[in-house]
């Protein structure tokens, strides 16, 4: 199996952020006791070394390479943001988006190439019975 675990990760650490900076903030605080972030690969390893013989787990860094205006917040719609986006109505909407576009934008700039990186990481884990 394998697991996202990029809740540390300034592009999700920043949707906290903006979720706790508005008129949204309430309606939104239900959203975040929902999430739950991934826990170690050590964790992972206790659960599940005394239910199989053998246990293969590592955690990989990811460099994305992704192209666009703001390309971090535009993954993000597609993963993390959804939750919280599905809640909103307009205007509030838009107005949580632009203030998470903001600073999102500020933590992952453009390189030199016109690219921007966007570390990712996941957990990895093979099980044998």
């Amino acid at each position: 199996m394998q697991m996202p675990r990029n809740h540390q990760a300034p592009s999700h650490l920043l949707i906290e952020e903006a979720a706790s900076d508005g008129s949204w903030h309430a309606l939104l605080s239900q959203v975040r006791q929902v999430l739950r972030s991934v826990e170690s690969a050590e964790t992972y390893y206790r659960i599940f070394s005394s239910l199989v013989q053998r246990v293969d787990i590592w955690e990989t860094e990811y460099l994305h390479v992704l192209e666009g205006d703001n390309p971090v917040l535009e993954w993000t719609k597609g993963t993390a943001l959804r939750l919280y986006l599905d809640v909103l109505d307009e205007p509030d909407r838009g107005a949580f988006l632009a203030r998470y576009a903001t600073r999102v934008s500020a933590a992952y700039p453009k390189q030199p190439d016109g690219r921007t990186l966007l570390p990712f990481n996941r957990i990895f884990l093979i099980a044998q019975v």
